[in-house]
């Protein structure tokens, strides 16, 4: 029969010795997330409206396409009216303004935006019957 061996020393008790560090983990964490989120959201709106400016400018310039007006009225119906845009045919372009000072999902985030104004100006030449 084997001798039994001696009793080891007891540690000391490290249970909750890391509840600071994992707290301000979780705290980093979310405040991570959060920006993520913001930037994520403003990013999307910010290519939704780029997005719809470009296909107003498209379907005016297309050979059977919309007039200017009815383009713009299309375009403030899906957006909104907050967003300064402007369509006009010059020659043989389409060009459309927009200027947007873009929103965050935050109001305390105001500043974590990836774009603060969006300030774009698109050209589309417009299509010709072919006879």
């Amino acid at each position: 029969m084997p001798a039994a061996s001696p009793a080891a020393p007891r540690q000391p008790d490290d249970r909750g010795s890391g509840l600071f560090s994992m707290a301000f983990g979780m705290l980093m964490f979310l405040v991570l997330l959060t920006m993520a989120i913001n930037i994520t959201y403003n990013l999307y709106t910010t290519s939704v409206v780029t997005g719809l400016a470009i296909d107003a400018a498209r379907s005016v310039a297309e050979a059977d396409g919309l007039s200017t007006g009815q383009a713009e009225q299309r375009f403030r119906d899906t957006v909104g009216g907050e967003v300064d845009f402007d369509i006009r045919v010059g020659g043989d372009v389409v060009e459309a303004s927009v200027r947007w000072e873009t929103k965050s999902i935050f109001p305390s985030l105001g500043d974590a935006r990836a774009f603060g104004v969006l300030d774009r100006t698109f050209a589309v030449r417009i299509e010709e019957q072919q006879p």
